[in-house]
């Protein structure tokens, strides 16, 4: 599903759970952008995305000198079944995918990321 440069992983957790980290990072991308008729709707609701992580970075999160513009995914390719997909993620993304991690495991801890009974 994954692969990632030793050096970029973010917490020391398994390759299993890393990727599945990463299907819900992407998910979670996929469902807040929606599909947008227009590809400048799509550009800004990823910005806005990308911009409601900044606060979760940390400075060793990201490369030393980020791309102002940038791909989430460096790779992405389908095994011959179609069903399992590999993907990279650009250092970036990485950095955004830290973060995420990083906002969610605050919010699990201090209960802000449960759905209410009222909300079911």
């Amino acid at each position: 599903m994954s692969k990632a440069n030793p050096l970029s992983i973010p917490l020391p957790i398994s390759e299993v759970i890393r990727r599945e980290l990463i299907v819900r990072f992407l998910a979670e991308i996929l469902q807040i952008i929606d599909s947008p008729e227009k590809q400048e709707d799509f550009q800004a609701a990823l910005q806005t995305y990308c911009d409601s992580l900044k606060p979760w970075l940390q400075p060793g999160d990201g490369p030393p000198n980020p791309r102002a513009a940038f791909s989430f995914l460096e790779e992405c390719s389908f095994d011959e079944t179609g069903e399992n997909i590999t993907v990279v993620l650009s250092p970036e993304a990485e950095a955004l995918f830290r973060a995420w991690l990083r906002r969610n495991t605050i919010w699990s801890d201090t209960g802000l990321n449960t759905a209410h009974a009222w909300l079911n």
